[in-house]
């Protein structure tokens, strides 16, 4: 129930301000039996908001659970003191830290986002961002340019660009417009940094689509030139996939962007590097005894970060697998098993000091603490009391594989060679399947599963439990057919009403553009995915876009499902591996794509972007894309000889697309039944979907009914069971190594350090991140070019002690039987 005092008791607890700050010597005990009501009332609302201050609600409660005559009249009106002033929070600023720490409380009309600059600067970074990481998605290792780049980047270009354009006004047709309306401003920049997270930020760098492609085109894989040589479903499918997250967006902006609860910590992030940037100091001078500026500060830890990437990166590797443990026993087994960081479940108290692990997964400065400490104590327990305990008793025959990797195996421990089940036509062959082996999987990799299945539905009841309010005001907003913006009185959705909100009508203009183009590319197409295969993909994106992302809008947490996008296809169109990966791509990415352009929205709503330009923007930029990932795409896999194949010289081996065409075969052609299926192997991990549906619940009944004034009571309100179960799905191949070093972190800055100088955490802690997260994308751009590239090696012991012995090569437990066979 995360953020309802915004809206809800509070605004009902309406104090005498007069009496309040004039008398401060004590309530008149004929109110009092007003406010204790009004009090209970605000404790029933927020006793589920892990944001609302705790102390509060203790205090509260103290008072509630006291006889009438009993009550402290002096405490009670402290309390209700501390209380206006949460009210005025909400009404003039925002109730939470995060916020207020980097989004301001007002908005100048005049300065626009809509200007020539950053539609220049927004398309140009686009192009040739999208280009790039088009083209290196073919090639391992290979490199992603993030938006935090382009953002980076388009600062020097902006400010460049207000100095030398004309200032000159041309009037074209009545339209009156100028190339240079002054300084290179803030939503600007911010205009250009949504062109970017469309069209190249999210996690895949480029069109998603386009792997698809990968795997019908090259020899290595299906070969399907008669399918993939038509430029129309190319097109079709790239605009397609891209676009239709866009207008399943349209509708959850009731849910996920005004509503102030919905905090998308992310954002903040981003917001942050252009206050430092645009060199806004905030609303304080001087915090906890530190004048330094922000940006500054920015430049002092992008530098120290840049300089020092070098090490863990290139110069001293070991810095970044600090596996010192298994240096004492290379050969191993067990010692690797527990305590490798590349191989193992790292249980070791130093695994890294390489910053691109420590926020790999969980940044320790964006996540909020309590939501980082949940996923690292789902990663823990599901590593050591769940996945050790199933190694070490060969449950599923794990033993005979590496413990924590997410590749499939074969009966004899090998990578399993999926072109051994397909036909010359590439479709499954049972026979052969029959003679060749069933696929195994690790024990990290099969409790992933189970973790993932469990998650999908803890997420959705953990959300009817908690976010019922959230829900139903946007429902009631989306029944009324009403922009649900007004509804929300905080300043932010204030300052917005100003500016024309963007018609429902043009949402479901692309949602319906879009699902045409879709079916059109899987029906005209042989895809062999029916067009029921579309509607139910997109009606399951549908389902779980507004729980999924109100998980991340208010933890950080990404719940995505590609997992059960396959699992599903699998089921509802089994034996056609193709139709498998179109399903997943409608399926996945529809979501993925709407939880980041509801994001967007957001980032779009803290900065008074003007809706209708953010929109043009994010459309405009998505096609540009889209169209981008598909022309290079198409050029490299035309042009680079041998793609995709293993030994191919210039590495362009396509590890991404391979990932896909395993999955395709092992989803799509094997299929969910012969893995999952009753009498199966892997049956009992289908018991994941029972537990994720009701270990939620418990929860919920301790939060709200054990003892109040207990420690077990404030400690339930932080158990997210759906953050603990995505912590467990994030292992194989990644283990804690991943998320103790950044808890540790985590604990430093967002924990301890925000309780004991808020005024510095407020100021510096966003913007730590984004110069530390900088300086290693900007320094592995060049390390990957100036080194890598052109493999210009440095060997010595602390480039190899790392990878010597069972921690790199994954040593099984158990050798194979003496027939080579399980």
């Amino acid at each position: 129930m995360t953020g309802h005092y915004e809206e809800g008791a509070l605004k009902g607890l309406q104090v005498d301000q007069e009496k309040l700050g004039a008398t401060e010597t004590s309530i008149d005990e004929n109110d009092l039996d007003g406010l204790l009501v009004q009090l209970k009332d605000m404790v029933a609302e927020n006793e589920l908001d892990v944001n609302f201050p705790a102390h509060i609600l203790n205090q509260a409660r103290e008072i509630l659970d006291a006889e009438a005559h009993h009550v402290d009249l002096s405490q009670l009106q402290t309390l209700v003191a501390e209380i206006a002033k949460h009210r005025d929070l909400i009404a003039n600023d925002s109730p939470y830290a995060e916020v207020r720490a980097v989004v301001d409380p007002t908005d100048d009309p005049e300065v626009s986002a809509n200007t020539f600059r950053a539609w220049f600067l927004g398309l140009l970074s686009t192009i040739i961002f999208t280009a790039v990481n088009q083209f290196f998605t073919l090639r391992y290792p290979t490199i992603n340019i993030y938006s935090l780049v382009a953002q980076l980047l388009s600062y020097p270009c902006g400010v460049f660009l207000a100095q030398v354009l004309p200032t000159r006004k041309w009037n074209l047709f009545g339209w009156h417009f100028t190339l240079n309306p002054g300084p290179f401003n803030q939503k600007e920049h911010m205009l250009i940094t949504v062109m970017s997270n469309v069209s190249f930020g999210g996690t895949n760098g480029t069109a998603y689509i386009t792997y698809i492609f990968q795997v019908l085109k090259a020899k290595s894989f299906y070969n399907m030139t008669s399918l993939y040589d038509q430029a129309g479903f190319q097109i079709l499918s790239a605009l397609s996939t891209q676009l239709i997250g866009y207008g399943c967006a349209g509708l959850t902006r009731r849910f996920l962007v005004y509503p102030p609860s919905m905090i998308f910590p992310k954002c903040l992030s981003t917001i942050a590097l252009n206050k430092a940037l645009h060199g806004d100091e905030g609303r304080d001078k001087e915090v906890n005894g530190w004048k330094i500026s922000r940006y500054r500060f920015f430049m002092y830890c992008f530098i120290a970060m840049f300089v020092y990437y070098w090490f863990p990166a290139y110069i001293f590797q070991a810095l970044s697998y600090f596996n010192w443990i298994n240096w004492i026993s290379p050969e191993n087994v067990k010692l690797a098993i527990i305590t490798g960081t590349i191989n193992g479940m790292a249980l070791n108290p130093f695994p890294t000091f390489d910053w691109n692990i420590v926020y790999a997964l969980y940044d320790p400065i964006i996540y909020p603490f309590y939501s980082l400490l949940n996923n690292v104590v789902g990663m823990a327990i599901a590593s050591f009391f769940i996945i050790v305990p199933i190694y070490f008793t060969n449950v599923w025959n794990t033993a005979y594989f590496p413990i924590n990797s997410n590749d499939v195996f074969d009966n004899t421990g090998s990578t399993y060679d999926v072109s051994k089940v397909l036909n010359s036509k590439a479709e499954f062959d049972v026979e052969a399947y029959s003679k060749y082996s069933p696929p195994y999987l690790s024990a990290g990799y099969s409790i992933m599963f189970m973790a993932s299945f469990a998650g999908y539905l803890a997420a959705i009841v953990h959300i009817a439990l908690y976010n019922r309010q959230e829900i139903t005001k946007g429902v009631r907003a989306l029944w009324k057919w009403t922009s649900a913006r007004d509804e929300h009185e905080d300043v932010h959705n204030r300052l917005m009403q100003r500016y024309k909100e963007v018609p429902e009508w043009w949402y479901l203009t692309i949602l319906a553009i879009s699902f045409v183009f879709g079916c059109i590319a899987v029906a005209h197409y042989d895809t062999g995915m029916p067009i029921w295969g579309l509607v139910f993909a997109i009606g399951l994106c549908l389902f779980v876009q507004i729980p999924y992302g109100m998980i991340y809008a208010i933890t950080n947490t990404e719940v995505t499902n590609n997992v059960i996008a396959e699992f599903v296809a699998g089921y509802a169109i089994p034996g056609k591996p193709v139709a498998n990966l179109m399903f997943k791509a409608f399926g996945y990415i529809a979501c993925a794509q709407s939880i980041q352009f509801a994001a967007d929205l957001k980032l779009g709503h803290y900065m008074k972007i003007a809706p209708r330009v953010l929109f043009s923007a994010q459309v405009v930029a998505t096609v540009v894309g889209a169209f981008v990932s598909v022309g290079v795409n198409a050029w490299a896999l035309a042009n680079i000889s041998d793609v995709c194949s293993l030994d191919q010289p210039s590495k362009f081996t396509c590890a991404g697309a391979r990932d896909f065409y395993t999955s395709s075969v092992i989803w799509g052609a094997i299929g969910p039944r012969r893995l999952f299926g009753v009498g199966q192997i892997y049956n009992p991990l289908l018991y994941g979907f029972l537990i994720g549906a009701l270990l939620p619940i418990p929860f919920y009944l301790l939060t709200r009914f054990i003892p109040r004034s207990s420690p077990a009571a404030t400690a339930a309100r932080y158990i997210y069971i759906p953050l603990v179960l995505s912590g467990m799905s994030n292992l194989a191949p990644y283990n804690i190594s991943y998320g103790w070093p950044a808890l540790v972190v985590g604990f430093a800055v967002n924990y301890y350090a925000k309780r004991r100088w808020v005024g510095w955490w407020e100021k510096y802690a966003y913007v730590f991140t984004s110069a530390m997260s900088c300086g290693v994308a900007i320094a592995a751009i060049v390390i990957f070019f100036a080194v890598e590239y052109h493999e210009v090696d440095l060997n010595w012991w602390g480039n190899e002690v790392s990878y010597v012995g069972c921690d790199d090569a994954g040593c099984p437990l158990l050798a194979m039987p003496a027939s080579g066979k399980i």
